[in-house]
Order: structure tokens, then sequence, then C-alpha cells
């Protein structure tokens, strides 16, 4: 599957993640606003996060039936929940750690979960050029982050396994509910944020989406880069 394209299953496999361009030059001139969305069906179109005017990238993507319902029907103290910053190619290992903590069987499904992440973490550390990540898997229970906002970070990665997507809308329009946009279960995006090195202004901002009673927590990844010496970064913090 060196061909870049996703795998069988619709999620990356290591091959798959390795046609993903190293550090990209993400300090030429920039446009004055970043509000631009980019969304494709294969890996690649999130390296495109490097380039000026764009705000996000989003890897259109459909799990497996299979996939779907084993992660569905988990009860909610069997879902894995991860906070750590550690090497880009331990991120596998972790989920994998996660998982115990919970008890979950082994099987193909959860395989399957820990490779993904393990894939998507090598993906975003390509792109950013970043040797450590802080990874997160999030067990929610509510909209975590229920305001539209810009992260106080260069770029993050988002993917939502099970519940609703993220939401995401240009500023000037986050008060016209018909401008809201949402990512689909199993879609990656990359956001930029406020610490993108760069003089563009990034207007687009993203939330939690609401939760449906009844419906149980969602699974959300959320994936920094900790040590990203991308050329002309800002040391400034807000």
């Amino acid at each position: 599957m060196g061909d870049g394209k996703p795998s069988r299953m619709s999620f990356p496999s290591q091959a798959t993640a390795r046609g993903v361009g190293r550090s990209p030059d993400i300090s030429c001139p920039a446009a004055s606003t970043a509000q631009d969305v980019l969304v494709g069906k294969e890996a690649e179109i999130l390296e495109h996060i490097a380039r000026p005017a764009i705000a996000a990238t989003i890897w259109k993507r459909k799990p497996t039936v299979d996939f779907q319902k084993w992660v569905d029907g988990l009860g909610r103290g069997h879902l894995p929940a991860l906070r750590v910053i550690l090497p880009v190619e331990q991120a596998e290992s972790a989920v994998q750690a996660a998982c115990d903590v919970k008890h979950l069987e082994p099987g193909p499904e959860r395989d399957m979960l820990a490779s993904d992440i393990g894939a998507l973490a090598y993906i975003f550390g390509t792109i950013m050029d970043a040797r450590s990540l802080q990874i997160r898997l999030d067990v929610c229970l509510g909209a975590m982050c229920p305001k539209f906002h810009l992260d106080n970070v260069t770029a993050r990665l988002l993917c939502t396994y099970r519940g609703p997507g993220t939401q995401y809308v240009l500023e000037a329009e986050q008060n016209r509910s018909s401008c809201h946009s949402q990512l689909a279960t199993g879609d990656v995006a990359i956001f930029k944020g406020h610490k993108w090195p760069s003089e563009e202004a990034c207007s687009l901002l993203h939330r939690s989406p609401s939760m449906q009673h009844g419906t149980g927590p969602r699974l959300l990844l959320v994936i920094d880069a900790v040590d990203c010496p991308v050329q002309g970064a800002s040391t400034n913090t807000f």
C-alpha cells in the first residue's frame, strides 16, 4: 500500500503515512487571512496546511462497518483514554497500553484503532517536523469546548472515532448556524492555531459539537506538536 491511498479499511497504514512529504516550508509569503479549507480523499491533503491562506485541511474517511460497530458498542468504562507526551514512534504502543488499562480484549478492531492513531501521529509529526507529540484520546460526555475558538497551538490534528465530529466556521459567520460545517466520524482534520508562524490572521474557528441525550460519549483524538522546529516559529505566548 505504498501508493499513498487509504487502506481497505479506510484507515491509514504506516505505509500510507510514509507517503506524506517531510518538512514543508511554512515561511513562504503569507496571505492577509487564512480562512480556506482544503478537503480531499487522500492523506496527502493534510500536508497542504502549510500553504498561505489555508486555515484547515481535511482528509475525508469512512470507517468500516465492523470497526464502527465495535467502538460504538464499547461501554463508557471500556473506552480507552490517554493523555501523554511521547516520541512519535511510541504512539501506537501507548494506545495499546491504554486499551489494556480498560481490559479491552485483543482483536482486529482494537489493533485498527491503535495502528490508526500511530499512523496519524506519524503523519502529523512528519508535517510539523516534530519528534515528540502530545496525544490525547478523550472520552467526552459533553461539549468540552462549546464556544467557537482558535487553539493556542501551532496546529492541531483532530479525529473523532465515536460520536459527532468537530464543527467549524469562519469567525465572521459564527452566529449564523446555516454557515456551520461539521467533520464526519472518522475524518481527520488539521487546524491552524494562534502560534502558526505567519503574519496572516487565521479566521477559521472550531468547537465541540453538542451531545444528544442518550447517544453516549464521544471518543476524540487530539494531537499537538511538542517540539516543532518549523522555520520562523513564533515564541510568543497567549
